[in-house]
């Protein structure tokens, strides 16, 4: 299904688990593995690229990732499970499916999963900055079947948007408190150098052969991440919705302090020699009575731009509000 957005178009693919891929001028943003796509393997991660719906928390007590017993793994609902057009209005389009899962603790739960995608209107930026835009707003909804206590099970709506690039991509966020107060880089991996604040702002240079991940903590107020692409003269700005609920630890790890050790709305994924990096988005869990699980609505906005690098720095500082010095 494709929905028309300034210079591109949005795809959405129900096919390929629900993804997105957005294409300008007819070149494709994000990464996109072809032959995978073309024969899925039906026992290892299908990592096609796009923005993915994942389930939070990968890892910890609850994760989803690691079952009893097992080694990290994606579930066939998530992994190789399709989804299906619910509506087609003219504007985007609404897909769903059901996911049956089961997390490290035994609990099996039953998620009903929607998702809505729909075009921004980027039209200022691009007249404004003479540039090449597009731009969509998804909401992403779990909503589980039955009731589910909290003590056995966590989820939440996790959107991890990946493109191709590394060691000429620049990430960046900016926060409403001090930067280096609000970055939580206990996933895995140390990003060391490769990771700088300024004031409410940080820059962390992708790339090198290493992987390593960084959340930042919804306390700080975070209110944007985005990378820019030196190589294809390319801007991505990502946004979500600050929410009340119960925001939780996410990571890849076993999370020795617990599923409240951290709580981050925004995460950025480093793939190091894999050639790819993401831009995540995380919503909290909302709760039900006594403390029961209730949905998890996840509202996300990505942005992207493309021009010369001149154009793309003056709509970073002036529209964005971000350091010219970062796109260096």
């Amino acid at each position: 299904m494709e929905i028309p957005s300034g210079d591109g178009v949005i795809a959405v693919s129900n096919r390929l688990q629900g993804r997105i891929f957005c294409a300008i001028d007819g070149m494709l943003i994000h990464r996109f593995d072809s032959a995978l796509a073309e024969a899925p393997s039906h026992d290892k991660f299908n990592n096609i690229g796009g923005n993915s719906l994942w389930p939070g928390p990968e890892g910890g007590d609850y994760a989803f990732n690691y079952l009893p017993g097992t080694e990290w793994l994606v579930q066939p609902a998530i992994n190789s499970k399709e989804s299906v057009s619910i509506s087609l209005p003219d504007y985007g389009a609404t897909i769903g499916k059901d996911l049956p899962l089961r997390n490290r603790k035994g609990m099996e739960i039953e998620l009903h999963f929607r998702r809505h995608v729909q075009s921004l209107d980027t039209s200022r930026i691009a007249s404004d900055y003479s540039l090449r835009t597009l731009g969509y707003r998804t909401l992403d909804m779990l909503h589980p079947k039955n009731s589910y206590p909290t003590e056995k099970m966590l989820f939440c709506a996790w959107s991890l948007e990946q493109f191709p690039g590394g060691d000429q991509v620049m990430a960046f966020g900016r926060m409403r408190g001090d930067a280096a107060d609000g970055i939580n880089t206990k996933y895995y991996g140390d990003p060391g150098k490769r990771l700088e604040s300024e004031r409410n702002c940080f820059r962390l240079r992708l790339g090198g052969e290493e992987r390593f991940q960084i959340g930042i903590s919804h306390e700080a107020g975070p209110e944007l991440i985005g990378a820019y692409d030196r190589e294809r003269s390319l801007l991505v700005i990502r946004k979500t919705w600050p929410q009340e609920g119960l925001y939780f630890n996410i990571a890849d790890n076993e999370q020795p302090g617990g599923p409240f050790s951290a709580a981050d709305s925004f995460s950025i994924f480093n793939g190091g020699n894999l050639g790819f990096y993401e831009l995540e988005t995380i919503a909290p869990l909302q709760l039900g009575p006594g403390n029961t699980c209730g949905p998890s609505l996840l509202w996300s906005e990505t942005i992207i731009m493309q021009g010369t690098r001149n154009k793309l720095v003056s709509c970073f500082e002036k529209h964005f509000k971000m350091p010219g010095s970062f796109l260096a």
